[in-house]
């Protein structure tokens, strides 16, 4: 059995050891001792070294006050060392906390966004609707009742001379025998792509083929020849107690509808960029495709149509042989 000094230096000796681990000088220095107080020598404790190391620290503390076995210096070191090679060595994740600042982040992205559009100014025209039927006009942007003249919205036409007095009519003398035209048409021209209405109250007193009352809406603003016309009109035709439509290039799409004479007859033309429509006391004469220029914009007016076969208007009952628009606006959908 080894001897051991108890009241040595030999108990600190191999708790030094015991703390290095095999291999260091204080493991060497532990063995040595022990050689040298007849345990062997280090090649004969062999792989049980550590155990006789161990065993020899028992017995010499065995009568001394306990002393407990620390790591030694680095031992802390070794172990963080360890747990990054780990780490390192198997795949990262996303740390909770960036995970959590990344939702919140985009959570207020959204939120911001919702009430910049709930408070973004939306466009003040109402989209156009599908077809003339589903589209409502309300909201004037041309009008009069010529009381005492056009109005600053209407502009006068042609050969034959008008006379605004409650109501535009046409002033029947000195008429040739070809016909003369004239009227009024509005100052403004509208885009194609906006549609719109034409409304017109109208009043024909008589049935006579010398006289006629139209209301149009042309794409075209000049009106040529002594009855003031052009072939690029969708218009509607009063006359001989009939009322007809007629399109562009002169042709005539609805005739033979009869008027109540002196009873005041509601007009309506409504166009858009692709359809048309008229109607005559709130019944269809046509609809159907928009002849006109889908690139050009539109006017909209009423015109008459006299020639000398009317008769002198002289006689103070002349007015009531006259044809008369009592009233004429344009309307367009509502403005939201």
């Amino acid at each position: 059995m080894t001897d051991l000094d108890f009241e040595s230096g030999q108990l600190q000796l191999v708790t030094d050891a015991l703390r290095a681990g095999p291999g260091t000088p204080q493991w060497r220095a532990a063995l040595e001792a022990l050689e040298a107080g007849g345990g062997g020598g280090a090649g004969a404790l062999g792989g049980d070294e550590y155990n006789r190391l161990y065993a020899a620290r028992e017995r010499l503390a065995s009568g001394r006050r306990y002393r407990e076995v620390r790591a030694g210096a680095g031992f802390t070191r070794k172990v963080f060392d360890a747990i990054d090679e780990e780490e390192s060595a198997s795949p990262r994740g996303v740390p909770s906390a960036n995970l959590v600042a990344a939702v919140s982040a985009l959570t207020i992205l959204g939120i911001l966004a919702v009430i910049a559009y709930l408070v973004m100014p939306r466009d003040a025209t109402q989209p156009p609707a599908k077809n003339l039927a589903e589209t409502y006009f309300v909201t004037p942007v041309a009008q009069s009742g010529f009381e005492t003249e056009l109005g600053s919205d209407w502009t006068a036409f042609g050969a034959l001379a008008l006379e605004a007095k409650a109501g535009l009519r046409p002033v029947l003398r000195d008429l040739p025998s070809e016909s003369r035209g004239g009227g009024a048409v509005s100052q403004r021209t509208l885009a194609p792509e906006q549609p719109f209405a034409v409304e017109a109250t109208v009043r024909v007193p008589r049935a006579d083929a010398n006289l006629a009352v139209q209301v149009f809406v042309g794409d075209d603003p000049n009106f040529t020849g002594d009855s003031a016309t052009s072939d690029r009109e969708l218009l509607f035709n009063a006359v001989a107690g009939e009322a007809s439509v007629v399109l562009p290039g002169g042709r005539i799409e609805t005739q033979g509808a009869r008027l109540a004479l002196r009873a005041p007859l509601a007009v309506r033309v409504t166009i858009n960029r692709a359809e048309a429509a008229v109607e005559l006391n709130g019944k269809k004469l046509w609809s159907g495709p928009n002849p006109l220029d889908p690139t050009k914009p539109r006017l909209a007016g009423v015109r008459f149509l006299a020639r000398s076969a009317a008769g002198p208007a002289t006689a103070p009952a002349a007015d009531r042989d006259r044809p008369v628009v009592e009233s004429i606006r344009v309307l367009v959908p509502q403005k939201q």
